[in-house]
C-alpha cells in the first residue's frame, strides 16, 4: 500500500486499537452500523471480525464498500475477501451502488480492478472499464484502469483507453503496491493502520485524541463493561465533533435543536449524523438537503423517510413553482433507474405529478416487456413527430439512451440531423457513454454530421454578413481573432504568474525578478486586449449603421432556418460587447448547494466565469447560450467540459440559478420550463 494511501487511513479514523476492540463484532452489529450510515464503524467491525479469525461474508463487505470514502480502506476491505469470491463485487458497479459524490470513481476503479483480476467476465468488465476511463480520476486509478485495459485484447477498448494508457507505465510501482495489498493477510493489512489517530475539530484545528480512561478499565458510566466496549467510541465522536451552536451539545443539535440547523449544517454533517437528525424539527430547505444527500448516497430507506416528511408538510419548500417534494422525488427516480432499482422507481413515479411522471412512462414500459414497450414507444414517436414540439424528440432520445442504448443512439442521431437540440455536444457525449456500454468504437459518426451542420451554418451566416458588411466584417473577424490569441496568451501568462507566486520562499529569493517580468507581461497583454476590444466596438458600431439587407436568394429555406436556429441558440452572437454593463451576482440556493458539492477546481472555475460574466467581459459572453422555449430567459455558460452554469440577467442582477453536469442539463431545463 502506498504511503499516500496509508496516510489516508487516518482520514477514516480507524486505528489498530479500534479494530482490536471490535474482535467480537457480530454480523448483526455490522448490519446495524450500515443501516445507520455509520460506515466507518461498519468497516472497523468487519476488520475486527476478520482479525479474530471469524468469517466475513462477501455480502457484508459489499454492504460496507459503497459507504467508504478513501481508497486505502477500500483496498483493506477487499483484501479480506477470498479471491474466489471477489467477482461478486462486480455487482456494486453494474447496479451503480457507489454514491454520486466526489472521488467515488476512484473507489469504483479499485473494485473493478480487483474483481477483474479475480476472473470477472471480460464482456461485463469492458463497459465499466470504458465508463470509468472517461471520468476524472486520480493518477493511481488511471494506472489501475490502464493496466487492466492492457490485459484485454480488444481494439475498441484500446482506442477508448488510449488517453490513459501512459499511466500504466508511469505508475507501475503503485499498481504493484496495490496488488500486494490485495494479496496481503489480515495481519499485514492491519499493520498499515495507525496506532493513534488525529481528530479534526469542528472549530478548524487538529488535536491528538487523549485517552482519559484506559481502554481495559471499567467504563465510568457504571455499566460494568470495559471502557472500550462501552463509551469509548461515543466519547471520541463527541470530542471530535462538537456542536456548531454555542451552549448546545452535539446530541441536542441533532435532536431537539434540529430546528436551528441550516442547509450548510446539513451539507457538512457526516452521513451517519444526517441519518440521526430529528427530521420532524428540520426546516423545509434543510430537510430537502438531507433528502438530496441520502439520494446521492443511494440510501433509499432514509431518502424515502425524508420524502414522507416533505409530503406530510404539503411538499416543503417551492422553487420556481415546483414543490421540493416533487423535485427530490424526481431525482430519486432518476437515481433508482440508474441503479436498476425498478420497483423503487415505479413506486415513486406513481407519486409524481402527471407531467413529471410522463417522463418515465417509456422506461417502465420497457421494463414491463416487449409488447408494452412497443406500444408505448410507437405512441411516443407518433406524438413527437406530429406534435411540432422538438423537445419531445429530445426527451425521447434521452429516454432511449437511458433505457435501450442501442436504439437511443439512432434516436439521438435523428435529433442531430434535424437540429432539434439544446446542446448538441451534451447529447453526443451521452451517445458516447452508450457506445461504451455496447463496446462500440469511440466517436460516433454523428459527430461529423453535427460538425458539418454547424460549419455550414457558420459559412452561410458568414456569407450573409459579408454581403451586408463587406470589409467591415472582415476587419471585425481579424480583430476578434487577434483578441482571442491575446486572451490565450494572457491566460498562459497568468498561470505562470500564479505558479511563480506560490513557489517556496527560498526559491523566490533566488529569482526575485521573475514575478516582476511576468507582472509586466500580464499588464501589457491586458492593455492590448483593452485596445482590441475598443477597436471591435467601433467596428460593430459601424456595422450597425448599415441598413439591413434581405438574405441572399441563393439560400434555401433549410439553410436560412439552420442559420436562424443556431444564432438563437447562442445569445452571445447577437449581443454587442459594449452593451453589457456590470451586474451584481446573486446565487440561488441550488447554485450554493452545487458549489459545495463539486470539486474545488470546478467551484473555482465557476466563480471566475460568473465574475467575468458579471463584469460584462465580452470574451466570456461570446460562449453563452440561451435555452429555448423558456417562460423566463435562461442563459447557459460552460464551466470546463463537464459542467454548465445556468443564470438570468434581470434588473441589473446576474442570478446564478444552478451549476449542473452536462448529464443533468435536459432534466434541469425541463424543470425550469415548467416553472413560472
Amino acid at each position: 500500500m502506498t504511503e499516500e494511501r496509508t496516510r489516508a487511513l487516518v482520514g477514516e479514523c480507524i486505528s489498530r486499537a479500534h479494530v482490536d476492540a471490535a474482535r467480537s463484532a457480530t454480523l448483526a452489529e455490522i448490519t446495524a452500523a450500515c443501516d445507520a450510515c455509520d460506515y466507518e464503524r461498519a468497516a472497523t467491525l468487519v476488520l475486527g471480525r476478520a482479525r479474530a479469525g471469524e468469517a466475513v461474508p462477501v455480502d457484508a463487505v459489499m454492504r460496507v464498500l459503497p459507504g467508504i470514502e478513501l481508497p486505502a480502506i477500500t483496498l483493506a476491505l477487499i483484501a479480506i475477501v477470498p479471491t474466489s469470491e471477489r467477482t461478486q463485487l462486480f455487482e456494486l458497479l453494474t447496479r451503480r451502488r457507489f454514491p454520486q459524490v466526489r472521488d467515488a470513481g476512484d473507489l469504483e476503479a479499485i473494485v473493478l480492478y480487483a474483481s477483474a483480476r479475480a476472473g470477472a467476465d471480460v464482456a461485463r468488465v469492458i463497459p465499466e472499464l470504458r465508463r470509468l476511463s472517461a471520468r476524472t480520476l486520480s493518477a493511481e486509478s488511471y494506472a489501475l484502469l490502464a493496466a487492466l485495459a492492457a490485459t484485454i485484447d480488444d481494439p475498441h477498448v484500446a482506442a477508448a483507453t488510449k488517453p490513459i494508457a501512459p499511466f500504466a507505465k508511469e505508475y507501475a510501482k503503485q499498481v504493484a503496491e496495490d496488488d500486494r495489498t490485495l494479496a496481503s493477510t489480515i495481519d499485514k493489512v492491519l499493520a498499515t493502520l495507525p496506532a493513534e489517530i488525529e481528530v479534526a475539530r469542528a472549530a478548524g484545528f487538529t488535536v491528538r485524541a487523549q485517552k482519559q480512561v484506559g481502554r481495559n478499565d471499567p467504563c465510568p458510566c457504571g455499566s460494568g463493561l470495559k471502557y472500550k466496549k462501552c463509551c469509548a467510541d461515543k466519547d471520541d465522536a463527541r470530542d471530535a465533533t462538537p456542536s456548531p451552536v454555542p451552549g448546545m451539545s452535539y446530541d441536542e443539535f441533532l435532536g431537539s435543536g434540529a430546528d436551528r440547523m441550516t442547509i450548510e449544517h446539513v451539507d457538512e454533517l457526516p452521513l451517519r449524523d444526517v441519518a440521526r437528525i430529528d427530521i420532524a424539527r428540520l426546516g423545509d430547505e434543510p430537510l430537502e438537503m438531507a433528502c438530496k444527500r441520502m439520494t446521492d448516497a443511494h440510501e433509499w430507506a432514509h431518502a424515502e423517510r425524508m420524502l414522507i416528511e416533505l409530503e406530510r408538510r404539503g411538499g416543503g419548500a417551492t422553487d420556481a413553482g415546483v414543490s421540493g417534494e416533487d423535485d427530490r422525488r424526481y431525482e430519486l427516480v432518476l437515481a433508482a433507474f440508474d441503479c436498476g432499482e425498478l420497483e423503487l422507481a415505479r413506486k415513486h413515479v406513481a407519486k409524481l405529478s402527471d407531467e413529471l411522471a410522463g417522463d418515465f412512462a417509456l422506461d417502465l414500459a420497457i421494463a414491463d416487456g416487449p409488447e408494452q414497450a412497443w406500444r408505448t414507444l410507437r405512441a411516443r414517436a407518433v406524438r413527437a413527430l406530429t406534435g411540432g414540439d422538438k423537445l419531445a424528440d429530445i426527451d425521447l432520445a434521452y429516454t432511449m439512451l437511458r433505457a435501450e442504448p442501442a436504439l437511443g443512439i439512432y434516436f439521438a442521431r435523428a435529433c442531430v440531423g434535424a437540429l432539434h437540440l439544446d446542446d448538441g455536444e451534451t447529447l453526443m457525449n451521452i451517445v458516447e457513454e452508450a457506445r461504451d456500454q455496447l463496446n462500440l468504437p469511440p466517436e460516433d459518426p454523428a459527430w461529423s454530421v453535427l460538425d458539418a451542420l454547424n460549419e455550414a451554418g457558420e459559412r452561410e451566416h458568414g456569407h450573409a454578413d459579408h454581403e451586408r458588411g463587406g470589409k467591415l466584417n472582415d476587419a471585425l473577424a481579424e480583430s476578434t481573432a487577434r483578441i482571442d490569441e491575446l486572451e490565450r496568451k494572457l491566460s498562459a501568462a497568468r498561470t505562470q504568474l500564479d505558479h511563480a507566486r506560490t513557489r517556496p520562499a527560498a526559491e523566490l529569493l533566488r529569482v526575485p525578478e521573475q514575478r516582476d517580468v511576468l507582472d509586466d507581461r500580464v499588464a501589457k497583454l491586458e492593455a492590448l486586449i483593452r485596445e482590441g476590444n475598443a477597436e471591435r466596438r467601433e467596428l460593430r458600431k459601424q456595422l450597425e449603421t448599415r441598413a439591413p439587407e434581405e438574405p441572399s436568394r441563393r439560400e434555401g429555406p433549410r439553410a436560412r432556418r439552420a442559420t436562424i436556429e443556431e444564432s438563437d441558440d447562442d445569445a452571445g452572437d447577437d449581443v454587442e460587447l459594449g452593451t453589457r454593463g456590470v451586474t451584481i451576482p446573486r446565487f440561488e440556493r441550488r447554485a450554493i448547494d452545487a458549489l459545495a458539492a463539486v470539486p474545488a477546481t470546478v467551484a473555482s472555475e465557476t466563480m471566475r466565469t460568473v465574475g467575468n460574466l458579471a463584469a460584462g467581459d465580452g470574451f466570456s459572453w461570446r460562449t453563452v447560450k440561451q435555452a429555448k422555449d423558456m417562460v423566463r430567459p435562461v442563459l447557459m455558460a460552460r464551466v470546463g467540459i463537464h459542467h454548465r452554469v445556468l443564470f438570468r440577467v434581470e434588473e441589473g442582477a446576474l442570478d446564478v440559478i444552478d451549476l449542473i453536469t452536462r448529464e443533468q442539463l435536459l432534466t434541469t431545463l425541463k424543470r425550469l420550463r415548467s416553472s413560472r
